[in-house]
């Protein structure tokens, strides 16, 4: 296979990566290694395949190929993290997402990257500082911001709620950022900012159990109960068999008898 198909091979499986086509840009992938055992994105990129699948020994076996081959390219130590964490090699994730901002100071991934490991120990004061790190980079990532704010909403709640305002105005017609803040603003009972809310996601037809419930919740907790009754039923409409609205109907029935 000359350079200029092999060119081409790549582009080809990389379109079909992008369109979730896995099995075919990998079938291309490993034609192209067969003929060309130098090239590291083809390692780079089968691995991202493998970790996708779950099949983490190929992801980590071909990310490092890739990293053998080309040792200073800053998003295969970002992807080789990613594979570790995955693995739950947790130090080794930490050291390799390193090595990438070592080299790439604007590496978004390996510091949101290095924000996921954090968490996941425990280790809130560093995962709060290298999402904000990423956030420097890209103000405008949702993952990081929603991140961020669950951290805050454990340890410092105050700081919570423009992270979860932020990720509304990024992804504002999607349920989950609205079941997110409804959370926060119940657990630190701001009832009538739930309320305020979860009206607007309704009248964006946004319209799911979790939703439901947690706005029967705050008219409850305003003591509105006649549209909490009205909540809880919509949720059970959508899920007969959803046990948070049918427990919190029922408690509402047993308190009016």
């Amino acid at each position: 296979m000359s350079e200029f198909l092999i060119e081409q091979a790549m582009r080809e499986a990389i379109d079909l990566q992008n369109k979730n086509q896995l099995d075919d840009a990998k079938s291309i992938y490993k034609k192209i290694i067969a003929h060309d055992k130098n090239n590291s994105d083809a390692y780079h990129l089968i691995s991202l395949i493998y970790l996708v699948e779950g099949k983490l020994d190929e992801a980590k076996n071909n990310i490092m190929s890739a990293i053998e081959l080309q040792p200073k390219i800053s998003v295969y130590h970002s992807n080789y993290g990613n594979i570790l964490y995955q693995s739950n090699n947790l130090e080794f994730a930490i050291q390799e997402h390193k090595r990438a901002i070592k080299l790439d100071k604007k590496n978004f991934q390996s510091f949101y990257g290095l924000g996921v490991v954090y968490s996941y120990l425990k280790n809130y004061e560093k995962a709060i500082e290298y999402y904000k790190k990423a956030l420097s980079l890209d103000g405008e990532s949702s993952v990081a911001h929603n991140n961020l704010a669950n951290i805050y909403n454990n340890v410092n709640p105050n700081l919570a709620e423009e992270h979860y305002l932020k990720v509304l105005e990024l992804v504002s017609d999607d349920a989950m950022p609205y079941i997110n803040i409804s959370n926060y603003y119940l657990k630190n009972t701001k009832y009538k900012k739930c309320v305020q809310i979860l009206e607007e996601a309704l009248d964006k037809n946004i319209k799911v159990k979790e939703l439901y419930n947690n706005l029967g919740i705050a008219y409850y907790a305003t003591k509105d109960n006649i549209k909490a009754k009205t909540m809880f039923e919509q949720a059970i409409k959508l899920d007969p068999d959803y046990s948070h609205a049918l427990d919190n109907l029922k408690n509402i029935n047993n308190l009016e008898k």
